[in-house]
Formats: structure tokens, C-alpha cells, sequence
């Protein structure tokens, strides 16, 4: 009997160790989105005209879907035609609610959507499209007489095209109109997040309908192509500084076509290979779309390119997700890919090669093509996937077995926050308090009690039970605190985490990470083969380390958790597109159940020589120089490299 209870321990601790060492398949950071598509009723609600109590029963079922996958966003539909499915000041009730443009639905859909997706921990971001009036060419009906209506209101906003109507992206009116609806929703809504799909200018191309604004506002020294894409350009930056003037941690994406052009001449002018062998539509001159100029202004916080091909073809997956991902990264943001499941939904002859398998494989691509910590997969849409049992076992099986934390955006200045305390467990439930409760939400683990002192267990996505915007969690029937150690940590808005307390145990000081290398005042040619290397006194379980441009660490330029006590800045290709001249790193040492603390902060130099000094015996020695790892000293006016020494 003995030896059966100590075989099944055994067992029980080889499953632990296994899950630990595969935790790299579950991401502890991974956006995971779904998007619920309000126009035409696609997602939701099922048709026009339901009731508010039927629609709510729809939206809390796809929710709870959403929430049993594991994924952690929702991008809902909030304005796709000039109208809201909110309480708006500028534009009508959208007419997918009640059949009727204008009407009010007797309840506010943001609202309530927002309230359910974070009662599951969900975050919850409002999906727009900045320019759609009226999809297939049809004015709206029954409605001319609303003030609210663009045709009624502002004739002169309007651009016609066979298969839409949009507001011209070319008046400054127009612009100043997106900016006040984005504000409007900010100002009204806790939203996560804000997110832009890929309608600017009309598919099928733009000739004569802007011709009036093209007259009064283009230069005469820009091309109209150039000035078009100017005009979208300028109004990402209108929201992007609203987001920041309003809610600074709120969330700005954008989800553009896949393609960002086929003229090689463009990639060339911007210092960018395209993708090899990738053919297809060149919208960066038929909508006047250019991602890139979003991601040089630094007025996106993702990009989530609309990748809605397979692999092997000619717009093929393999090639176009790294190279998206690459792109990012050598800006600075995030990238996470928006993925065709609708085509396996759709089960027609040219969407045959999207089965479960090949969905699997491109969420796969993700992850290895990601290189800043940042995975993500965005899946459009939700019916597309939200009702079929193969998609959803073959992901909760294999890609989405453990919940994930949001990528952080790690780059932007933020308050520390303090540990939870005062823990109070009652049943499988855990309270807690927080003195900024309200403004921050939670994340919950628990490992087996044996395992808690292992290295790095806190730190895989194994460990995690869930997220909560409350400041109490109810743990599954498998766990308790008698068997496991419990944790909550702090996430802010901008989906950074803090310290990890554990229930039942005394708040610890930790000890701050001991920095090796590069020494202060060290200097180097470049970024290349630049590894910045630390080190714990006590047992860390994680790091995170700090690249900035300032020695207040207002300006990051990046910014990584890590496990390894070693960073190689090549995996961060935007540090690449830094000049010359003084920089600052600092490590922040995670221990569990202990306040997360900073190191000291070090600077070094990039493109420059430094000036320190060698203590020897026979005094002090100038350095002129530090680089790739050499020194050189300067003795009797002669120059000495002193080579193979670790500096320290």
C-alpha cells in the first residue's frame, strides 16, 4: 500500500515536471482575440429586431465559449457603418439591433458587453471602422430624417463608389469627427482596447470621387497617392494622441490587410526586403493603407495584419507571419496575426486547405516567429469557430490548454503597484484587497505545494488558473490552498504584472539582481552581438529588464520579462534603429511572495568612446575606450588593448 501511495506521488511529479519543461507550448503572454462582427449580424446579434433579453442570452453564450477556449480578448463591433451599438453623441443606434437605423435597443450593447466579457476575466476591446457609412452602395432607409445621419447632417463628408459610401478620409471635418467618436467611447467606457479594421479608402480604388477635397487641401507638391495615405496617416495620429490625452493605457491597434505592398521600389525607399515569392493585391495604392508609417510614428501599440491565406500558397503564411512579426519588432510594437477561421467555417472548394490542422500549424508559426515575448493570435470570426467541437477540443488540447496573460505594453511610463493583502479564504473562494481597486485587475496561480520553490514555476503559463477584475477568484474543486500554493499578482492597465503573493505566507523583501555586464560607461560601435548579463543572490523566478534612452526610464525603447539571467539585444530589432550616443539598463528582480525591486540603473554608450578609468598597482590608468568586449588603456601616451578579460 505504501509503495502504491509513493509510485502515485511519483507520477503525480513527473506530470508536473513534463508540463513544466513543455511550458514554451503555452505561452504565460499571448493576446488570444476573437472578433465578434456586429455588421450584417455575422457574430451577433443573430438578426435584427431580438429582444434585449434575447440579444444579452446571445452575446453571455458566446462569451462563455470565448472564456472556456482560453483566450483572454474580445474586438467587438461597436461602429461599422457610421453608427453605434453604444450610446453615442455624434452617431445613431446601429440598425443590426432593432432593424431600424436610429432606434435605441432599450439597453447599451458596450456596456453590457464590456461588464460580462470582465465578470470572466476578459478583456474587452471596441472594434471601429473610421471611415464605412453605408456597405454595398445602399443608402439607409426610413432614416433620412435623424439628424445623427452623415447624408443628412454632412452631405459633403460623403464619398459614393459602387460597392460603398464612406466619409472622405481627405476633410479635416472627417478627422476631427473620428477623433471625437473615439474620444467619446473612451470618455464613456472602461474599454481595454481600441481597434481599427482594414476599410480606409474604398477596395476597387479611388478616382474622381475626392476631387473636391483634392482641390482645396492637397499641396501642390505631393502626389495625390502620397497625399491619401498622409490623410489616413494623420488621422491613426489623432487617435493614437487622443488614446494617450484620455486613457493612456488603453490599448490602439489596427488590423490591415496582409500585404503591405508589391512594388519593390516602395519597400526599398523605407530600407525594407519584401517577403519572397508572395503575390497579390497592392493596397498600399488601391485603399491607401501604409502600416509602416504607422509603426515609424510609433502611433500603434500592434499591428494585427489580416493574414487570411494558408501556407504553401501564393501569399503563404510561412513567409508573410515572420516577416510581419519582424517588422514590428524592428519598431517596437506588437504583432499578433488575424487568422482566416472563417475559411473553415465556409467548407467551399477554394477554402479546403483550412482545416483544424492547418489552423494549428499557423498558430504554431506565430509563437516561433515572435522574438519580444509578445505571441498572439486573433481569430475572424466567432461563429466561425465558437460552435464547432473539432476546432475547439484540437486547441484546448493542444494550443490554449492553460489561460495566458496579455503581452504587456511595457514601453510606456506607469506607477508601480503594491502587493494584494489581507487574504481571506472561504471555501474555494479568495478574497483580497488592493488600494487601487477599480483601476487594476488580477491574475491567479497555483502550483502543487512541493513544486513552490522550484525555479521558474511561477514564471510558465502552466501555472496559471485565470484572470479577474474583482479582488476575489474561485478556485476549481481540483485545488485548494491545503494542497497548493496560491498566488494573485497585480496587473495594471497596461497589462504589466507585479509582485506575486502568495496566501498563507509572510511578504518577503527581495534582494536586487546584482548587474555583470556591460560595466557603466561602457562603449560600443553597435547594438550587434551586445548581451546584457545579471545575476540573483537569492533565488529569482524571474526578470525583467529595461533598455531606455533616459536615466528616468521615461523613455524605454524595450523592455523584456526573461528567465535566463542573460539578454541579447539583437533579438530586439528596434534597438537597432537607435543613434548614437548614452543609454541606461536596469533589471527588476521577481521573487514569489517578495516586492519586486530594481537593480541599480548602468549606462553605456553606443557609437562613441567612454571615459573611465583601470585601477592597477601603479595607480589609475585612462581608459580611451571599451568596445566589443576589448580595452583599451593609455600609459606613457602609448595605447595598450588589453584582450580576453572579463569585465565586471
Amino acid at each position: 500500500m505504501r509503495d502504491t501511495y509513493f509510485f502515485g506521488i511519483f507520477l503525480f511529479l513527473l506530470m508536473w515536471v513534463a508540463i513544466f519543461q513543455a511550458g514554451a507550448a503555452n505561452p504565460k503572454h499571448e493576446m488570444r482575440a476573437t472578433y465578434i462582427a456586429t455588421v450584417a449580424n455575422i457574430d451577433w446579434p443573430s438578426a435584427p429586431g431580438l429582444s434585449a433579453t434575447a440579444q444579452k442570452q446571445e452575446l453571455r453564450q458566446m462569451l462563455d465559449s470565448i472564456k472556456t477556449l482560453n483566450l483572454n480578448t474580445v474586438l467587438f463591433q461597436i461602429r461599422d457603418n457610421a453608427d453605434a451599438l453604444y450610446q453615442s453623441d455624434y452617431e445613431p443606434w446601429a440598425n443590426v439591433l432593432t432593424g431600424t437605423r436610429g432606434k435605441d435597443p432599450g439597453y447599451d450593447p458596450l456596456a453590457y458587453c464590456i461588464e460580462e466579457c470582465h465578470k470572466r476575466g476578459l478583456s474587452c476591446h471596441a472594434w471601429m471602422n473610421p471611415y464605412r457609412y453605408s456597405r454595398n452602395g445602399a443608402k439607409w432607409t426610413g432614416a433620412h430624417d435623424n439628424p445623427l445621419n452623415y447624408e443628412n447632417s454632412h452631405p459633403e463628408w460623403l464619398l459614393y463608389y459602387s460597392s460603398n459610401i464612406i466619409m472622405d478620409p481627405g476633410l479635416p471635418q472627417v478627422r476631427q469627427r473620428v477623433k471625437e467618436v473615439v474620444g467619446d467611447v473612451l470618455n464613456k467606457y472602461d474599454v481595454d482596447g481600441i481597434i481599427f479594421d482594414d476599410y480606409f479608402y474604398a477596395y476597387g480604388g479611388t478616382q474622381y470621387q475626392d476631387s473636391a477635397s483634392i482641390r482645396h487641401y492637397k499641396p501642390s507638391n505631393m502626389t495625390v497617392g502620397n497625399w491619401r495615405r498622409n490623410n489616413v496617416r494623420q488621422m491613426v495620429r489623432d487617435v493614437y494622441d487622443t488614446i494617450q490625452a484620455v486613457k493612456p493605457w488603453v490599448t490602439f491597434g489596427i488590423s490591415p490587410f496582409g500585404i503591405w505592398t508589391t512594388d519593390t521600389y516602395v519597400a526599398r525607399q523605407e530600407g525594407i526586403t519584401l517577403p519572397s515569392g508572395i503575390s497579390g493585391g497592392n493596397m498600399y495604392e488601391e485603399i491607401y493603407c501604409d502600416p509602416v508609417a504607422w509603426l515609424k510614428d510609433g502611433t500603434i501599440d500592434y499591428i494585427s495584419p489580416q493574414l487570411y491565406w494558408a501556407t504553401g500558397t501564393g501569399q503563404d503564411y510561412r513567409k508573410l507571419c515572420p516577416w510581419w512579426a519582424d517588422l514590428a519588432n524592428q519598431f517596437g510594437r506588437h504583432f499578433y496575426s488575424s487568422m482566416a477561421i472563417y475559411r473553415y467555417a465556409e467548407k467551399s472548394e477554394i477554402n479546403k486547405a483550412f482545416t483544424v490542422e492547418e489552423l494549428q500549424t499557423q498558430a504554431n508559426i506565430n509563437r516561433t516567429s515572435s522574438s519580444d515575448n509578445a505571441f498572439g493570435c486573433v481569430f475572424y470570426n466567432t461563429k466561425a469557430w465558437v460552435y464547432s467541437k473539432a476546432f475547439r477540443k484540437a486547441f484546448k488540447a493542444n494550443q490554449f490548454e492553460h489561460p495566458a496573460l496579455l503581452p504587456p505594453i511595457n514601453w510606456k511610463p506607469t506607477a508601480e503597484q503594491p502587493p494584494v493583502s489581507d487574504f481571506v479564504v472561504e471555501g474555494q473562494t479568495i478574497r483580497w484587497q488592493h488600494p487601487n481597486a477599480g483601476q487594476v485587475h488580477y491574475a491567479v496561480y497555483a502550483v502543487p505545494k512541493s513544486f513552490r520553490n522550484m525555479a521558474h514555476i511561477w514564471s510558465v503559463g502552466d501555472a496559471l488558473l485565470g484572470i479577474t477584475y474583482s479582488e476575489q477568484f474561485t478556485l476549481p474543486t481540483s485545488i485548494s490552498t491545503t494542497t497548493h500554493a496560491v498566488g494573485v499578482s497585480v496587473l495594471d492597465g497596461y497589462e504589466n504584472e507585479y509582485s506575486l503573493r502568495i496566501v498563507g505566507e509572510e511578504l518577503a523583501d527581495a534582494v536586487p539582481a546584482e548587474l555583470i555586464y556591460p560595466i557603466n560607461g561602457y562603449c560600443q560601435l553597435t547594438w550587434n552581438n551586445l548581451k546584457f548579463r545579471y545575476e540573483s543572490p537569492t533565488k529569482a523566478d524571474s526578470y525583467i529588464i529595461q533598455i531606455a534612452a533616459d536615466s528616468d526610464f521615461k523613455q524605454v525603447i524595450a523592455s523584456q520579462e526573461l528567465t535566463d539571467t542573460e539578454f541579447d539585444a539583437s533579438l530586439r530589432l528596434n534597438l537597432a534603429n537607435q543613434g548614437d550616443g548614452e543609454y541606461f539598463w536596469r533589471v527588476k528582480t521577481r521573487c514569489p511572495n517578495a516586492v519586486d525591486i530594481w537593480s541599480e540603473a548602468r549606462s553605456f554608450v553606443i557609437g562613441q568612446e567612454s571615459a573611465l578609468s583601470i585601477q592597477q598597482s601603479e595607480g589609475t590608468l585612462p581608459v580611451k575606450v571599451v568596445r566589443n568586449g576589448q580595452i583599451i588603456i593609455v600609459k606613457d601616451n602609448h595605447e595598450y588593448t588589453i584582450f580576453g578579460v572579463e569585465i565586471k
